[in-house]
């Protein structure tokens, strides 16, 4: 099974097998005089248009070169030779030579020798009559001393003319060619079955390819294959073109495979890839002047051609542009192949799709490994080990794997282990070579972006690498995409990363800037040599030092005064910068000094004046700033967090780019700055865990403050009047302040945080509440005995309150008019003692979450409104009702969490009937899909040990799996439905995060995705219901389910894992699957559900009120129950909808 490789030079394919490696198809041998501008060149035509490529002596052989040695070399390379014996072949000792060559691969490389008998008889070549005998004659007479190589030519010459062969005599040429070219093919298609057997991965990916070509279409269809240098491109376009080549043979009226268009074009120039594409089209050899010429000739000539076309290792648009700049271009129903390091070409292009080429698994490079380095399938037990630490270090990658393998092969155990200690610090230069050709086409800036990750920021958060390469001026909004574009960096939302190959040719590139000195490179990144520059008072041109929990030997004697950014935790000085240095630093624009507890003070900020970040985080040990600071100009961003001995602060502040200002956890801070007028900027303003007993005054001057953080500021007595001019403001926090006495609220405030405030809200006013957006009350001192008293008659003005937090406020009930906020969307009441919720929260129509963990009293539910999706109520013991979940009144979305609800166990019967559950999904269908692939689900978490009837696949344990048709699962598949029922083992603890999983098998093949169920330590048995939309999966994942075997069956299985994450070892508790069940939904099972079974269970579902609300019916208890005819009415109604 082989590999997807490249060659080191051209990323070209090469075969990776003990068989020889072939170069050519077929290799031509014709007496020139007798055929080579007729018969011989329609065949050659043939033979290309076909995509067979062929050899020929005056196509391939260049200027100055032996002749001879270049042929020898050819037939080795070929799998074929087609022998053209016309009248006059043997008069040609060069034909005769070339012969007993074909003859002598025919023997020993097992080539297959195609014979045309053109104008000659077998038998006469065989007795060597006619002009076979003159010939030879002649050669004898020449030859008198070396009569042994005349003797080599007759033997060949007959043993050719034993082969079975054509005959053209008498017979249309064109016919006899398309013969020959249409037997050739199928012996080559044969022969392919054998090249692709050698190449690991390659007929997945070759067939995945082969999809997104589509050719079942017959519209012009343009596909890229886009992956970085070595990862197989031009291998998989080759047998996608070979595979579609063969498979539609009457399809295409000429196919052309353009092989390394970056080289020919830098050698050749266009115009000879115009000539080529042209000559193997048309099958004409035209005279083509210049590039727009050609383009002329390509459009015009090939509009009503269907053709096959691969253009490979493109990396200019000109390129594409002059080949094949536009679909217009083709006939309908022709295909083009492009592959490229650059994503960003093919979208310029216009491509209908770009086909990601992807490195090997792990099992596939262990195999590629073992075909290079041992000839076998898998490594020798005593080589497995270190096979997987080289399989490690290429990561994945053809070109490295098929490098290294065939290095190693013969190679000792010894010889391995050294060959990867070198490795470690010279990584193999004919791997970095292929690699360093997309970075040799970079702009100078990208260059540097591209240096900087490999050098600091692999793997490393997007956001920080971003803000980084804004201070060094490398524009990183454009650099980044153009590297992503180049397959040299990938990122998301959060991070980027390369692949670790390129990690290490970048290193190499700036370690080869200056090998012996450090000093004199661009980046360093090993400590010996940070620590030689710092301490050694070395004079360099660093723009970036980042030094992470490393100490050094010596205190810095100099910092390089070309510095834009520094990030150094724990700096081991006093001083910054080191008080032996006191020249300004101009260019510096971000400081980070986290946890420096030696650092007692800092430097004149003037002498930073283009500074816009300063973060000294944790410095426990400083007591002021510098007076500078007050009034720097350029300053964005302050962070003064955890400083806990920082007492004093300039009297004012007057920096009109400041835009967040954080003291957090500045304990001893008793007083903060007056704002200066110019200071509108300021957004952010966090003042939690402060010792202030009051704001200024001229907190008013922020009149862009956004948010205000003064939670457990517990000496805050009062706020000003003037606080409440700010009109932005949208989030106040003021949870802990218990001795804030007085809280005059005039103007808008959009989020408010009251958690553990003693005081009451006096002077409530209209135009504030309407404005409010939060408001968390939650963890109100115990001597606050009326917690709704607070809120209650406010209730009728917050009007845009969206998300209200009343959790542990030791509420015994929440007042009806809670519907007046009809803004809401996010309602948590949890660990409150009241024993029901009011019926006017139906009213409340945005809210989508609601959450009454551990409210131990709350006994029953209202009807909610329409609209909600989440449900969180673990641990309400008292509760024994469920709510009404039914269309059309319902239209519940994603989440119902009612885990140790220990009175909810009594109705384990309806539970079992999976109604509830089916009632859910159905709803959960008929909503629009959210863009976030979290959303792409729906869950029930209950107290229950059965597994609903429903569900048609059951299973002991924690797997199970089915066999689903295929054409089911492709076209009719709405989702996947699990069941899980599980508890804790013995001596349960909690667990946080996520404490089961639930992992798709397709196939025997684990999906990169699994839903989960919050953390729960169940008191009981308890049941997960679980439903997923194919959407929550990516698109490759979902297109296996397509995938089947030879009876168009697809093997469906589920596997449930516990995740107890962030947890040590001994602190893991998982809890135990006791059983599953599994069913696929399709849509005959929406609109064919048997009702009549279920009906009953509706009904009491309708009515479910536990033991309180079954007493009220008629036989409450009875296996005999029969529901009212109101409720089987609902049902019906229920069932019509669906």
């Amino acid at each position: 099974m082989a590999a997807i490789s490249t060659q080191s030079a051209s990323s070209s394919s090469s075969i990776s097998s003990s068989t020889p490696q072939w170069k050519y198809d077929v290799f031509l041998s014709f007496r020139g005089e007798d055929t080579r501008n007729r018969f011989t060149d329609h065949l050659y035509v043939a033979l290309k248009q076909k995509g067979i490529l062929t050899f020929r002596d005056e196509e391939k052989l260049e200027t100055g070169k032996s002749i001879s040695s270049e042929l020898l070399k050819a037939i080795e390379k070929s799998r074929f030779a087609i022998v053209i014996l016309s009248r006059n072949y043997a008069s040609s000792t060069w034909c005769l030579d070339e012969l007993v060559k074909i003859i002598g691969c025919m023997k020993e490389m097992k080539m297959m020798v195609l014979p045309i008998f053109y104008d000659a008889d077998p038998s006469t070549i065989r007795k060597q009559m006619g002009t076979f005998a003159q010939a030879f004659a002649k050669h004898e007479e020449n030859f008198k001393d070396c009569i042994e190589k005349v003797q080599a030519w007759r033997n060949a010459l007959r043993e050719v003319a034993s082969l079975k062969g054509w005959h053209v005599q008498d017979r249309p040429e064109s016919q006899i060619i398309q013969n020959i070219v249409g037997e050739l093919w199928h012996k080559l298609s044969y022969a392919f079955s054998e090249y692709t057997e050698n190449l690991v991965g390659i007929i997945s990916r070759a067939e995945k390819l082969e999809s997104c070509l589509d050719l079942g279409s017959n519209n012009v269809r343009m596909v890229g294959i886009w992956g970085m240098g070595g990862i197989g491109k031009t291998t998989l376009a080759r047998v996608v073109f070979r595979m579609v080549s063969n498979k539609f043979e009457d399809k295409f009226e000429g196919c052309c495979f353009l092989a390394n268009v970056r080289g020919v074009c830098e050698k050749d120039g266009l115009v000879q890839l115009q000539k080529q594409l042209i000559r193997q089209i048309l099958n004409e050899n035209m005279g083509v002047e210049d590039v727009n010429e050609g383009v002329f000739v390509i459009k015009n000539r090939l509009r009503h051609k269907k053709i096959l076309l691969v253009l490979d290792d493109v990396d200019q648009l000109d390129q594409l542009n002059k080949l094949a700049g536009d679909h217009i271009w083709f006939g309908l129903g022709s295909r083009v192949i492009i592959t490229t390091r650059d994503k960003h070409l093919l979208q310029t292009l216009g491509v209908d799709e770009i086909y990601e080429a992807n490195g090997l698994t792990h099992d596939e490079s262990l195999h590629l490994l073992s075909l290079k380095a041992f000839k076998k399938d898998h490594p020798p037990e005593d080589y497995l080990e270190l096979s997987r630490d080289f399989v490690y270090y290429a990561k994945d990658l053809p070109l490295a794997i098929e490098i290294l393998g065939s290095f190693l092969f013969g190679r000792s155990i010894h010889q391995w282990k050294s060959t990867l200690n070198r490795l470690k610090q010279f990584p193999e230069k004919e791997i970095l070579q292929v690699l360093r050709i997309s970075f040799e086409g970079l702009h100078e800036t990208e260059k540097e972006i591209f240096l900087n990750i490999a050098c600091f920021f692999n793997h490393g958060v997007k956001k920080y690498v971003v803000e980084i390469l804004n201070c060094l001026d490398l524009f990183p909004d454009v650099g980044l995409e153009v590297l992503s574009d180049k397959s040299l960096v990938k990122f998301d939302d959060y991070n980027l990363w390369m692949h670790d190959l390129l990690q290490e040719m970048g290193k190499n590139i700036v370690y080869e800037e200056c090998p012996k000195e450090p000093g004199k490179r661009g980046k360093l990144w090993l400590f010996k040599d940070i620590n030689d520059v710092l301490t050694e008072n070395i004079v360099l041109d660093l723009k970036l030092l980042i030094i992470d929990n490393v100490h050094l030997l010596h205190e810095p004697k100099y910092l390089p005064n070309a510095l834009r950014f520094l990030d150094w935790s724990e700096y081991p000085s006093k001083y910054f910068p080191p008080s032996s240095q006191q020249k300004s630093f101009d260019s510096l624009k971000f400081i980070s000094l986290k946890k420096s507890l030696k650092l007692i003070e800092t430097l004149d900020f003037n002498k930073i004046p283009n500074l816009e970040k300063l973060v000294l985080e944790g410095c426990i040990n400083l007591h002021s700033l510098h007076p500078s600071i007050g009034v720097h100009q350029k300053l964005t961003f302050l962070n003064l967090k955890g400083c806990k001995n920082l007492k004093s602060l300039p009297s004012k502040f007057a920096m009109e780019c400041l835009e967040i200002l954080i003291f957090s956890g500045c304990s001893n801070l008793k007083r903060i700055p007056e704002f200066g007028e110019n200071m509108e900027s300021v957004s952010e303003l966090y003042l939690d865990g402060t010792a202030i007993t009051k704001l200024p005054t001229s907190i008013e001057n922020l009149t862009g403050l956004v948010s205000l953080n003064a939670k457990d500021c517990k000496n805050l007595m009062s706020l000003p009047s003037t606080f409440f001019n700010m009109k932005w403001l949208k989030n106040l926090n003021l949870f802990g302040c218990l001795k804030l006495e007085n809280l005059v609220i005039e103007k808008r405030v959009e989020e408010v945080d009251m958690s553990g405030t003693t005081t009451g809200l006096m002077a409530y006013s209209n135009a504030l509440f309407k404005t409010l957006k939060g408001l968390a009350f939650g963890g109100f001192n115990q001597r606050s005995p009326n917690r709704m008293g607070l809120l209650s008659t406010s209730l009728s003005s917050l009007c845009s309150l969206t998300n209200l937090n009343l959790s542990y406020c030791n509420l015994n009930a929440i007042p009806n008019d809670i519907c007046r906020l009809f803004s809401l969307e996010k309602l948590c009441l949890s660990g409150n003692h009241f024993g029901c919720l009011p019926e006017s929260i139906a009213q409340l129509h945005l809210l989508k979450y609601l959450k009454v963990e551990n409210c131990t009293s709350l006994q029953s539910w209202p009807k909610l409104p329409l609209n909600i999706e989440l449900i969180w109520g673990k641990g309400c013991t008292s509760l024994e009702t469920l709510p009404d979940l039914f269309p059309p009144n319902f239209l519940f979305g994603r989440e119902l969490y009612l885990p140790n609800c220990s009175k909810l166990v009594e109705n384990q019967g309806f539970i079992d009937s999976g109604l509830l559950f089916y009632a859910m999904i159905i709803s959960f269908l008929r909503k629009p899909l959210p863009g976030m692939y979290f959303f792409h689900r729906c869950d029930i978490v209950i107290p229950g040990s059965e597994i609903p009837k429903w569900f048609t696949h059951q299973s002991i344990g924690d797997e199970v799996s089915i066999q689903e048709p295929n054409s089911l699962l492709c076209n009719e598949c709405l989702g996947i439905a699990v069941c899980v029922v599980f508890c804790s083992h013995s001596h349960h603890q909690v667990i946080k995060n996520r404490s089961l999983a639930c992992w798709l098998i397709v196939n025997g093949k684990k999906k990169d995705s699994a839903p989960g169920v919050p953390g729960i330590v169940p008191l009981s048995d308890h049941t997960w219901l679980l439903f997923v939309v194919p959407q929550y999966y990516k698109k490759e994942d979902m297109k296996s389910l397509c995938e089947c075997d030879a009876n168009g069956f697809s093997q469906i299985g589920i596997k449930i894992e516990s995740c107890p994450w962030n947890l040590s070892k001994e602190q893991e508790v998982p809890a135990m699957v006791k059983k599953c069940g599994l069913r696929m939904v399709y849509k005959k099972d929406i609109d064919d559900l048997n009702f009549n079974n279920s009906m009953a269970a509706a009904a009491a579902a309708e009515g479910y009120k536990g033991k309180r609300t079954l007493d009220e019916y008629d036989g409450a208890g009875s296996s005999n129950y029969e529901p009212h005819p109101k409720r089987i009415e609902r049902v019906k109604k229920f069932y019509g909808s669906g």
